[in-house]
């Protein structure tokens, strides 16, 4: 028995191996660090529930749709906590609803070792370890068991997720339809390899001479535009998007250590598994220049009625403009990630010398992509061309 034929079909949102009545599927690492489900023989009755239940190649349910999303801009109304957000603060404005109601949040969080996770929240404190991007594929563990058990209690729920994080989720809890769960997807470019994730955290302590405290993928302390990423260790030194600090951003933008099935994904489209979508409104500053501070916008789409009912009980903690689809320059709503010609390459380097040899070939940490870099970037700087290449890289 197989879940999968290939690893283009498998996005590793674990909902196979929590429906499995036998307990018969692990999720194990691959040699690139990605959890892809493997079968106990000796256990599996070859019922074939894994692979009906796959949302990624068998498909995933939007007759609860809207016919066309509703469309906004969204701004928090509480700067301090737009700052503290990736983009408009979104999250926070349906997270809090949903703790007012003494329910339960689950979202991606550092856990002690900064591996990422899936966890759940039931204070605002730990909600806000969910804030803010992380460009790294989340373990997801029994988190579905734990979100079917708090909705049978009759809890409200907030999951977010990546689209196949969301997908699995509803192909785990089948037909029936929990009013007190709101599902929110994030727009998604791709999940970079968690193994590499881990051996960059390495390499930073190595290199700083001591242990990473906070690590932060979107600092937006000089403006939105130019979030810069931000390292800070146990001696109380903070790092900004220095060769070193920016090597795994440089590796995440490439493409080369995408999940496979990033490349083939089956969500890059405006039929959303979820209730609400949320991503960066990038574009605002063309498409309604006056709502753009320059501190973050969120784009927001809501895809079903129960979002649609969400958003009007929330959007008095919001400023908003309704906007539109021709609107919206998140490239990953219309195509997957293009896989790169050098990814093959990449990975052979890395079993062959590990992360700081890929990171110095592939990436500005190297001697002679810095010299480019050092040479290139005060050109384009001083012609205009450098901000319009960072917006566009964030974009595509």
């Amino acid at each position: 028995m197989e879940v999968y034929q290939n690893k283009n079909q498998c996005s590793g949102c674990t909902a196979c191996m929590n429906s499995c009545p036998m307990n018969a599927i692990l999720m194990l690492a691959d040699s690139e660090g990605f959890s892809y489900p493997q079968i106990d023989s000796e256990k599996c009755t070859e019922c074939g529930l894994c692979q009906m239940i796959c949302p990624f190649h068998e498909g995933y349910p939007t007759d609860m749709n809207l016919h066309v999303p509703a469309v906004y801009a969204v701004k928090h109304i509480d700067y301090d906590i737009r700052m503290a957000s990736s983009s408009g603060g979104m999250f926070t404005v349906l997270s809090d609803y949903i703790l007012q109601k003494h329910g339960v949040v689950y979202g991606a969080a550092f856990d002690h070792e900064f591996s990422v996770r899936h966890k759940k929240a039931e204070t605002a404190q730990d909600r806000d370890r969910f804030r803010g991007s992380k460009y790294v594929q989340s373990d997801m563990g029994n988190i579905f068991q734990d979100v079917k058990a708090e909705l049978d209690r009759e809890r409200n729920v907030l999951f977010t997720g990546t689209p196949c994080q969301i997908a699995g989720l509803k192909a785990f809890l089948g037909k029936k339809n929990y009013n007190s769960l709101i599902m929110c997807d994030l727009v998604c470019l791709g999940t970079p390899s968690p193994l590499i994730w881990k051996d960059y955290v390495s390499f930073l302590e190595k290199k700083k001479g001591c242990t990473l405290q906070s690590f932060n993928f979107r600092d937006k302390g000089q403006g939105w535009h130019t979030s810069r990423l931000c390292a800070q260790f146990t001696d109380g030194t903070l790092l900004y998007n220095t060769p070193i600090v920016d090597s795994f951003n440089s590796i995440f933008y490439q493409h080369i250590a995408l999940r496979p099935s990033c490349h083939a994904c089956v969500f890059t489209n405006f039929e959303r598994p979820s209730d609400i979508t949320i991503a960066d409104f990038w574009g605002i500053e063309n498409s309604k220049p006056e709502f753009d501070d320059n501190r973050g916008v969120s784009l927001v789409l809501v895809n079903t009625k129960k979002g649609e009912a969400v958003f009007e009980k929330v959007k008095d903690q919001l400023v908003y403009e309704t906007s539109n689809m021709d609107e919206c320059r998140q490239r990953h709503l219309t195509v997957p990630a293009e896989p790169s010609p050098k990814r093959n390459e990449f990975w052979h380097d890395y079993y062959e010398h590990g992360f700081e040899y890929v990171a110095k070939k592939y990436t500005e940490h190297g001697l002679v992509n810095r010299a480019k870099h050092q040479v290139l970037k005060p050109v384009m700087a001083k012609m205009g061309i450098l901000d319009l290449a960072k917006a566009l890289l964030r974009r595509h």
